[in-house]
């Protein structure tokens, strides 16, 4: 494989440099793998799967052949880092932390064999890579990336007119963009969401022992975080309604029926556990129950409305400021014409000619397959273009656990259960032409769910994934050779 010159981080109108491109050997692999998060403050660190990342990294160090890794962004989380230590900075103390050291040790063991070569690429969670020279010494020096880049462009030397493009994708996102990497000021909106909101709902988010805002920062997707919260109050209530109103008066109710059993036998009277026959014995207390039961059941009536309502404007306020996530249908489907990225943006791009945001010198009509990650949304899509020139989106996903909306019975808000979302993707060549692929790693996340939860999502539970499952290929598509495309420039 040949390599390309690193671009310099200090270019002065705070414009991407311009994207070189390298030529790769046909039979080398390219993996994309973005948004692990790695790295926090104590009750802060997002990322649970050093195991089987660090496996991921030790079977690419065991491929037969070239191997570029391109780290797409947001591999590191140094928004969820206050300070560093005396005489580290946010990298070193994150490498140096025992639970990652054998994560990091097949980083470092992939790096340093033969036709194996990282690519380092900032995203908005890990721009301080870009802009600080001591993190990225640490990452040299450390044996862990060999380059840095603003974005990834190759082709295979048998298939030049199949473009690979790769930038992280924040650039898409309004929220999140970033105008000079070279800035440390250039602190986008969702930086500070993350700071001052999101770490502190993390560090103080248990309102009481059953009611936890800390998963916040794993919902997904972002706009649910409204419904989440009103879901959660709904819950904790219904549960503390049941087990501190109901329950009580159906074991005092059960209590009172006995105890008018018993009487009717020492009376010797009717033996029977009918309402009327109850009534006659006990009318006092039979009064009494029924007036309870019509309160508590009139303050159940209002409580379940009251919520429906709240979780009504709840999910408004979500669609009001973002759509289904890019990639996907609003079924939870993938979507190609929602490709990753912000809704439609990619597509647009690919057909013009302007350059993607991170890629100066390269054109959207020259790129056949565009990856990027941020949105933690993986899909992979093909739209076809209009000579037949078509072209392949990939969104590399992320290594998280994420907090999944499963749709409740009769109408109820939506349970949010754990589930493990690990993907990758690759570009290689094959007999046919450019193949793509999604890979997806299944690992079991076990669910905490209170009983009224459970009763609520009954049999719509999502079904578990074996603890030794090996990873697969969710998706794979693959661009007939061709020639190069005309630019126009």
């Amino acid at each position: 494989m040949e390599g390309r010159l690193e671009p310099e981080a200090g270019n002065r109108d705070g414009a991407p440099p311009p994207a070189g491109v390298r030529m790769l050997r046909d039979d080398a692999l390219v993996v994309f793998l973005s948004d692990t998060h790695i790295g926090g403050d104590p009750g802060r660190d997002i990322f649970e799967s050093p195991e089987q990342l660090a496996a991921l990294l030790q079977e690419l160090a065991a491929h037969d052949g070239p191997v570029e890794l391109v780290l797409g962004g947001d591999f590191f989380d140094f928004l969820q880092i206050g300070e560093a230590p005396e005489g580290e900075n946010r990298a070193s103390a994150t490498i140096s932390r025992p639970e990652y050291r054998k994560l990091f040790s097949a980083l470092r063991d992939f790096a340093a064999g033969g036709d194996r070569r990282v690519v380092y690429l900032p995203g908005n969670h890990d721009a301080e890579v870009w802009w600080n020279e001591e993190v990225r010494g640490t990452l040299r020096e450390e044996g862990l990336v060999d380059e840095f880049a603003l974005s990834y462009a190759a082709r295979f030397e048998s298939a030049p007119g199949h473009l690979i493009y790769c930038e992280h994708g924040n650039q898409f996102d309004p929220a999140n963009t970033i105008t000079d990497y070279d800035d440390p000021l250039d602190t986008p909106f969702g930086d500070h969401i993350v700071t001052d909101v999101v770490r502190r709902v993390v560090t103080r988010g248990r309102i009481t022992r059953g009611f936890d805002l800390r998963d916040v920062n794993k919902v997904f997707p972002l706009a649910t975080i409204p419904e989440w919260i009103a879901g959660r109050v709904f819950y904790d209530l219904l549960g503390r309604v049941a087990t501190r109103l109901l329950l009580p008066l159906l074991a005092g109710y059960a209590a009172y029926r006995m105890v008018a059993y018993v009487l009717a036998i020492v009376n010797e009277g009717p033996l029977s556990f009918s309402f009327w026959e109850s009534y006659r014995t006990l009318p006092g207390v039979q009064v009494l129950f029924g007036e309870i039961a019509w309160d508590a059941l009139l303050l159940v009536t209002v409580f379940v409305l009251f919520f429906f309502a709240i979780r009504r404007t709840a999910a408004r306020l979500g669609s009001s400021f973002t759509q289904p996530p890019p990639g996907e249908s609003p079924g939870g489907a993938p979507d190609p014409a929602r490709p990753a990225g912000s809704p439609g943006e990619i597509r647009a791009l690919l057909t013009s000619g302007r350059h993607p945001p991170m890629g100066r010198g390269i054109l959207g009509r020259e790129i056949a397959v565009f990856v990027s990650g941020h949105t933690h949304a993986p899909s992979l899509s093909r739209l076809p273009g209009e000579a037949g020139d078509d072209a392949i989106v990939v969104n590399s996903g992320c290594w998280l656990r994420q907090l999944r909306p499963v749709r409740a019975h009769f109408g109820g808000p939506p349970v949010f259960v754990p589930k493990f979302a690990q993907t990758h993707a690759r570009v290689y060549l094959d007999g046919s032409g450019v193949r793509a692929e999604l890979w997806e790693h299944p690992r079991p996340t076990p669910h905490h769910l209170r009983t009224a939860e459970r009763i609520a999502i009954l049999g719509r539970l999502p079904a578990q994934p074996a603890p030794d499952s090996t990873p697969r290929v969710a998706r794979t598509e693959v661009l007939p050779r061709a020639e190069p495309r005309p630019t126009e420039r």
